[in-house]
């Protein structure tokens, strides 16, 4: 069974409707970071036991977890001292999806689309 099976049996609702937090991660400097996320990742997607790899360095990450400490998964993507949260709040993969597609960065205001992998 797949994660998200998992979240939904364990929920009995849709996935796009389970709460958790939606979250922005905000890089001074580029990175290249890990995800379960394929939007960052480069076709064919490089990857390892933890996720996908960015297909380059990215400005924004935004993710969604249903961990009760949310910063457990945050830390996932990377270094604390190379990131800044700039964005936490409870929310839905639905508000993430909203948050990636047309929301912008509370601290630089780029758009966080920006930082998805270009696909041919």
């Amino acid at each position: 069974m797949s994660w998200e099976q998992d979240v939904v049996a364990k929920h009995g609702r849709p996935l796009a409707e389970i709460e958790g937090h939606v979250y922005v991660l905000h890089y001074e400097t580029p990175q290249v970071v890990k995800s379960v996320s394929s939007e960052y990742a480069a076709v064919p997607p490089q990857q390892d036991q933890d996720g996908f790899l960015s297909a380059t360095a990215i400005r924004h990450y935004v993710g969604w977890t249903q961990q009760a400490n949310p910063r457990k998964r945050i830390n996932r993507h990377g270094r604390a001292a190379q990131r800044e949260i700039v964005y936490l709040e409870p929310g839905t993969l639905r508000d993430e999806e909203t948050m990636k597609r047309a929301g912008v960065c509370p601290k630089c205001g780029e758009d966080l689309r920006d930082s998805f992998a270009a696909r041919s």
